[in-house]
């Protein structure tokens, strides 16, 4: 059954007629079997992997349906029933444009246009269509790279691999050889993609996967890094963990000793917080005020000229770390721009707290991470990041509330509830505290 959360949204958005729909699990199953035709093979079970919600306007669903040859990721998407013009038409006119080429091709990318869940699938009274990634309107780059995926380091015999889909906006699949070894990461995004990041790093000697293929579609391809996500390397407190966190928060602060490439633009993240509040607001009505406290409460620290700015990795956390032989490596370069150092710092920071980390504010949650980073950054603003720390972390975590809806989290609203209540607390604090 829904939970209650999940009733008042589709009760309080009459304009989506298929949001109830999707935001249960046995209600998207019995769906894709009401859909697909009748002598078409049915998934063993279907699992959200990711919600995106906009009032009044949509909810865009990633899934995996599990079958007895492996998993395939797909997309539900629920529109307006008075969308703009085109809406559901012209998904389904887009998803019968796709002709997969016959069987025997030289690379599979199967797991991009599952066969089993094209029709294409649409229900008119809901106004919902259902299909693989190389089906959705909303992020035409995947379609660029299965259309060519030998141009994005694909050899004959290999495959691609789905290790990250969030429908209508990122893809990020992994193409293997023939004998299933991993040979280059091919990353599809809604909007324009940026390598300067990958080449000011390189150039620089930080190690970043080298670039095989960046396309105007939106797609960009780096070599695969062999190495462990620092996230499930030995836990913090052994001699090990806290070396290897010291040594990551280095390498941090080596990306931000990068001169910034011109052809990034300044992050403006006191929009970001202004959109995350009221995103959690839309969700969950009762948090509106809160969180647009957070949001202005951040709003001077965020935007202080007088800060640093230096070339920041703009998604910073322990899964974009790899850790080889030689070291820490940084990963998912694509959404790099200009910023405060503080805010890579807290955007590891409110990571690890929606892990589960506590400690007496972000530097004692950032740890071995932050000592390494000082010792390595420049004095002339280190001062500068820990006096900023709280606030740009209060609002990392605000940017994070709306992720456990996102996740398909069953208590998605009492999580996000204490997220924001981190927020209040972290920006509360008193700075260095």
């Amino acid at each position: 059954m829904p939970s209650t959360a999940h009733e008042e949204l589709a009760r309080g958005d009459t304009r989506v007629p298929g949001l109830g729909t999707l935001l249960t699990p046995d209600a998207l199953s019995d769906l894709l079997d009401s859909l697909l035709p009748a002598d078409a093979e049915r998934p063993l079970g279907v699992e959200v992997t990711h919600r995106r919600y906009r009032p009044g306007t949509g909810l865009a669903t990633g899934f995996t349906a599990r079958y007895p040859d492996g998993t395939r990721h797909a997309f539900a998407r629920a529109l307006a029933a008075d969308a703009a013009p085109g809406g559901l038409a012209e998904e389904v006119r887009y998803a019968r444009r796709w002709v997969p080429e016959p069987a025997g091709r030289a690379v599979d990318i199967s797991d991009v246009e599952e066969p089993r869940l094209r029709g294409p699938l649409h229900d008119p009274g809901l106004c919902l269509v259902v299909g693989p990634p190389v089906d959705d309107l909303a992020l035409t780059a995947v379609r660029h790279f299965a259309s060519a995926p030998d141009r994005f380091g694909a050899p004959d015999g290999g495959s691609a691999r789905t290790l990250a889909y969030r429908p209508g906006r990122r893809w990020v699949g992994r193409i293997d050889d023939a004998d299933g070894r991993p040979v280059t990461v091919v990353r599809a995004r809604s909007g324009k993609v940026n390598a300067s990041a990958y080449l000011a790093s390189a150039a620089a000697g930080i190690p970043v996967p080298d670039l095989v293929r960046i396309s105007r579609y939106g797609l960009v391809a780096t070599r695969w890094v062999p190495g462990e996500p620092l996230d499930l390397l030995p836990a913090r407190g052994s001699a090990a963990g806290d070396a290897t966190l010291a040594e990551a928060g280095r390498l941090l602060a080596r990306l931000h000793s990068v001169p910034p490439p011109r052809e990034l633009l300044p992050a403006d993240l006191g929009a970001e917080a202004t959109a995350a509040a009221s995103e959690v607001g839309g969700l969950v009505p009762g948090l509106a005020g809160r969180a647009e406290a957070v949001a202005l409460r951040c709003a001077d620290a965020l935007a202080d000229p007088s800060g640093p700015r230096v070339l920041a990795h703009g998604g910073f956390r322990a899964a974009r770390v790899l850790v080889g032989e030689r070291g820490p490596a940084l990963a998912d370069l694509d959404r790099a721009r200009v910023a405060h150092p503080a805010a890579d710092l807290a955007d590891f920071a409110a990571a690890e707290y929606a892990a589960g980390r506590s400690g007496d504010g972000p530097a004692a949650v950032l740890g071995p991470l932050l000592d390494g980073y000082l010792d390595e950054a420049p004095a002339a603003y280190a001062a500068g990041v820990l006096g900023a720390l709280d606030a740009f972390t209060s609002a990392a975590l605000l940017c994070r509330a709306a992720a456990p809806f996102r996740h398909g989290a069953p208590d998605w609203d009492t999580r996000a509830a204490a997220l924001v209540a981190l927020a209040e607390d972290t920006g509360g604090r008193a700075p260095g505290r």
